[in-house]
C-alpha cells in the first residue's frame, strides 16, 4: 500500500489534499433498483465480455468514508455522501458469471475519482431518488403498496427514470446468479516511455451484510446523450422492483488480467 499522503492528486506534504484518501472504505447505501432484461447488450461491451442481456438497473444514495477520514462525518457532510445511478449486466468471461457494469453516474467529484481508482466508469450527473422519513405520513418506512423512484441527467438528457411499488419483504436478491464484480481500468499512455494500463479487475468486498429487502414491480425508461449510448439497449422485460439497504467495506481490487493482445483476438 502506498504512503497516505501519495495515494491520488492533488499531492502535497501532508496528504491532506487528497481528492480521495486510501482504502479501507465503508459503505452504507440505500438502493431502489429493477432486475431486466436487455436485447442489445453486447454493443455497450469491451470485446472480451458477452452478455445474455440480464441486467440491474439501480438508483442509490451512498454514505462513504475512508479509515482515514471518519471525522468528515461531522466535519464535513458534503465528503461522505453522494448519489449513484447504474447499470449493470450479467456476463460471461473466461467461463464464470460477473456483474459489469458499463455505465455509472455520481454527484461528487471525489466518488468518480473513486470509481475510477477501481474501474467503474463513473460520470458526473444529477441524481435524485424518494426519500423516507420516520414522521413523514405515507413515506415513513417501507411497506406494500408504497411509490418510490428516481432518476439519473446528465447534460440535456435522461439516462435512468425508475419507478417502483413495493409489495412484500423479500429475504434476497436476484444478484447470486451474475456473479462478483468485474471492471476495467483504462489508464492510457500518451508517451513512449509511459507505461499503458488496461487491466481487467474484480473489486473484493472484505464486509457486507444486507438490511431490509422489499420487492415489488417497477417502470424503467433508458434514455441516452451524445457520448452515453444507451440507445443500443432496448428493454425487453422487467422482471421486478427492489428497494434494499447494505452496508460494504473495501481494501483492495484483484488483478484477473492485463488486456494486451486480447483485444485482438476477441474481435
Amino acid at each position: 500500500m502506498r504512503e497516505e499522503k501519495e495515494f491520488t492528486m492533488p499531492i502535497t506534504r501532508s496528504g491532506n489534499s487528497q481528492t480521495v484518501f486510501p482504502p479501507p472504505w465503508y459503505y452504507g447505501v440505500t438502493y431502489v433498483a429493477a432486475h431486466v432484461r436487455f436485447d442489445g447488450a453486447d454493443r455497450i461491451l469491451p470485446p472480451f465480455f458477452n452478455t445474455d442481456g440480464e441486467g440491474w438497473v439501480y438508483i442509490a444514495e451512498f454514505v462513504s468514508t475512508a479509515e482515514r477520514n471518519w471525522d468528515y462525518m461531522y466535519l464535513e457532510p458534503d465528503l461522505v455522501q453522494y448519489m449513484e445511478g447504474a447499470i449493470g449486466l450479467k456476463v460471461e468471461y473466461n467461463g464464470g458469471n460477473y456483474m459489469y457494469f458499463p455505465f455509472m453516474w455520481v454527484d461528487k467529484d471525489w466518488a468518480l475519482v473513486r470509481g475510477w481508482l477501481d474501474g467503474y466508469p463513473k460520470k458526473l450527473a444529477l441524481i435524485r431518488m424518494t426519500k423516507l422519513h420516520p414522521l413523514m405520513p405515507k413515506y415513513n418506512a417501507p411497506q406494500p403498496g408504497l411509490k418510490m423512484g428516481g432518476y439519473v441527467t446528465r447534460g440535456g438528457g435522461h439516462m435512468i427514470r425508475l419507478r417502483l411499488e413495493l409489495e412484500d419483504r423479500s429475504e434476497s436478491l436476484p444478484l447470486k446468479n451474475f456473479g462478483p464484480p468485474i471492471n476495467v481500468r483504462r489508464f492510457a499512455s500518451r508517451g513512449e516511455n509511459e507505461e499503458d494500463v488496461y487491466e481487467i479487475v474484480s473489486r473484493q468486498r472484505d464486509e457486507s451484510r444486507y438490511g431490509e429487502i422489499w420487492k415489488g414491480s417497477a417502470e424503467v425508461d433508458i434514455g441516452g446523450y451524445v457520448n452515453d449510448e444507451l440507445n443500443s439497449l432496448s428493454l425487453r422485460e422487467t422482471l421486478g422492483g427492489y428497494f434494499y439497504t447494505l452496508y460494504f467495506k473495501v481494501t483492495k481490487t484483484i488483478l484477473l488480467e492485463k488486456v494486451e493482445g486480447r483485444l485482438e483476438t476477441s474481435r
